[in-house]
């Protein structure tokens, strides 16, 4: 994946692509884990990327062998990690957040992939390092800080350990950034990152929210 970043940001080097943001694009869902005490102990996470990212993946890894434009069968095998070498800098853009502050997480693990129509979908599995006390209600979001990927929460999440829990997704509202940040934000130059800029966790602001409450 960091590999097929880094060919999408020589493209962005283009005029053409200057001014678009962001550049790849992932339909994400949840399954929100609880254990024997109701408490969150882990997500497992969904990623189905688009049409685009998907083709530049598959040629680059080459794991289409029978050439017919799909990777099914034997070929899911070499493809299930296709996505799993993350650098140590990059923390999956996923912020569970409860009680006052972001939860500290695991590494991924549990890797699985899957294709649907086209598109490659990763599926991992994040652990919280403690697990938590859901009764004060949990926010979850999946964004990248540099918005060159642009999560979108296609399905509410899913639930395994407990069934007195609900979730309600809240839709950014980027028309209430300042104009001083918008405009920074449509002229940031093709060679530089939003924290060059000045614009540390851009991606934020264009984030969606998933609200989940348990119990009561």
């Amino acid at each position: 994946m960091r590999k097929i970043l880094l060919t999408l940001g020589l493209l962005m080097a283009l005029p053409q692509w200057a001014e678009a943001h962001p550049h790849i694009f992932v339909d994400a869902s949840h399954k929100l884990i609880f254990d024997d005490q109701g408490r969150l102990t882990a997500v497992r996470v969904t990623w189905d990327y688009d049409e685009m990212f998907t083709m530049l993946m598959v040629e680059d890894g080459k794991y289409d062998t029978n050439g017919d434009g799909d990777v099914t069968g034997d070929e899911l095998e070499a493809f299930r990690l296709w996505d799993a070498n993350w650098p140590p800098d990059f923390g999956g853009d996923l912020v569970i957040h409860a009680d006052g502050k972001d939860q500290a997480l695991e590494d991924p693990t549990d890797w699985a992939a899957e294709w649907h129509d086209g598109r490659a979908v990763s599926i991992h599995t994040v652990k919280l390092k403690t697990p938590l006390d859901a009764s004060k209600g949990i926010v979850l979001q999946n964004y990248d800080p540099y918005f060159y990927v642009d999560y979108e929460v296609t399905k509410t999440p899913t639930f395994e350990g407990r069934s007195d829990c609900k979730a309600k997704i809240v839709q950014p509202k980027p028309h209430q950034i300042s104009a001083k940040t918008a405009a920074a934000i449509a002229n940031l130059p093709a060679d530089q990152t939003p924290e060059q800029a000045g614009l540390p966790n851009v991606g934020q602001y264009f984030a969606q929210t998933v609200e989940i409450t348990c119990g009561g």
